[in-house]
């Protein structure tokens, strides 16, 4: 994908990063990181850079593990071959990735600009640098500290920020995607639509969330939406008097099913978890959250004010924010109006208005 053609005169720069497919399935989950990166590249091109796009997605789940790796290899192929021969014709690059193959992807991607005499700046979803760069051991992280995490520019979380505030060249770049006001929602005044949304893995809190329904109000009932995973057991659905699964929702459809629902659950309890887009996407909805404290998750949703926090992976204390949501109306409207105010907080004109101005000031050296 390349839009040099149309934005003669800009900033060339070669985007590297995972792309959605044309619709979410087994083969091709869309998450956060691919919805992140299209924004990404939407909000550059909107401010007059030229954009040169490797997508680096490639189908992971439910398929043989040679099969896998043979993916991860071709891909990693693919993409060092595209900088070699496309970074000449840039003025810099800009890699989003995960760190969870850091020390491959972005080290050699590294060695490429260094070679080629051109800018990197890179830039990790979620908090897997901080769990990355710990879990390595002293010669790994030498070698992280010398190379790439060198780079011009380094985008990250604003919790791995905190762990790296010594480091000049680190920036937060939050994962963000504005809801347009259209798909803003209506008033609301009770709680009845409950909404579990993203990729069905059981470490998102899946089985936690069906647990916690079970005993609701008979007029309370949680939909879910997300595309299956490996681990995905529907067996948990079977019989349950309070949950339905609605099939995966598509990008652009997001803010519609946010705004038909009064809560969204995330209860996710991965130890790399960062901060979700789909929260500030409730919030820019209007919708609060009940969410699990972990990662940066109680940077967001802020207790009582846009939402409620519970401890990861207890559908009792889920079950006892639900209720208490249903049983005070006052408190319900408070967390709405907040919702929409912490929603408007990370909106990402801000932030991406920021970025433009240092990724062409790192051209312009």
């Amino acid at each position: 994908m390349s839009l040099w053609e149309s934005k003669e005169g800009g900033v060339r720069v070669l985007l590297i990063g995972p792309l959605p497919g044309k619709s979410s399935s087994v083969g091709e989950p869309i998450g956060g990181a691919r919805v992140t990166f299209a924004e990404a590249v939407r909000e550059l091109g909107l401010r007059g850079f030229a954009l040169d796009v490797v997508n680096t997605s490639r189908p992971r789940p439910n398929l043989p593990l040679w099969k896998i790796l043979g993916y991860e290899f071709l891909t990693f192929v693919r993409v060092l071959c595209a900088v070699l021969r496309r970074a000449r014709r840039s003025d810099l690059v800009f890699l989003h990735m995960s760190a969870y193959s850091a020390l491959s992807a972005a080290f050699s991607v590294w060695v490429l600009c260094r070679a080629l005499r051109r800018p990197l700046a890179l830039r990790f979803f979620g908090d897997s640098l901080y769990f990355t760069y710990h879990r390595y051991g002293t010669a790994r992280r030498w070698l992280m500290d010398r190379t790439f995490l060198r780079a011009s520019l380094v985008y990250e979380e604003r919790r791995t920020l905190r762990e790296f505030s010594d480091r000049a060249n680190f920036r937060w770049l939050a994962n963000t995607r504005d809801i347009i006001p259209a798909a803003m929602s209506r008033d609301r005044d009770n709680v009845r639509r409950l909404l579990f949304m993203g990729q069905l893995r059981m470490e998102k809190g899946l089985a936690e969330a069906l647990e916690a329904c079970r005993s609701l109000p008979g007029d309370c009932h949680l939909r879910v939406f997300g595309p299956v995973m490996p681990n995905t057991d529907f067996s948990l659905f079977d019989g349950h008097p309070r949950a339905t699964y609605m099939g995966a929702v598509e990008p652009e459809d997001a803010p519609r099913v946010l705004a038909d629902h009064d809560v969204l659950l995330f209860l996710s309890y991965m130890r790399s978890e960062g901060t979700p887009g789909v929260i500030i996407e409730a919030f820019q909805c209007g919708v609060p959250v009940v969410a699990t404290s972990i990662g940066g998750v109680p940077e967001q949703v802020e207790h009582e004010k846009s939402g409620l926090l519970v401890s990861p992976r207890s559908a009792g204390e889920l079950k006892a924010a639900i209720e208490r949501l249903i049983d005070d109306p006052a408190l319900y409207r408070r967390l709405c109006a907040g919702a929409r105010e912490r929603g408007e907080f990370f909106r990402s004109g801000g932030h991406f208005d920021r970025l433009a101005e240092e990724l062409r000031g790192l051209a312009g050296k």
